[in-house]
């Protein structure tokens, strides 16, 4: 089933949180956007959702509504 979270999603995920380091959110979110519109990094809507749902939890209200707004733009 790939809706599962596997260990190359986890790997993926540490990569773009580290090219995230020292960006502001709307850089973040824009590349986000574009590297799941292009299918980059092997990140589909539904895993970026997934993915996001995950951290959530972790988030500032700021940050959670941000990454609402960019997955709503992609859907």
């Amino acid at each position: 089933d790939d809706m599962e979270f596997n260990t190359q999603d986890m790997k993926n995920m540490s990569q773009i949180a580290g090219r995230m380091q020292g960006k502001s959110e709307d850089q973040i979110i824009s590349e986000l956007a574009e590297m799941i519109r292009t299918g980059q990094s092997g990140l589909t809507i539904e895993k970026a959702e997934q993915m996001f749902q995950t951290i959530m939890p972790m988030l500032t209200q700021e940050q959670k509504a941000k990454i609402n707004k960019l997955l709503a733009e992609l859907r």
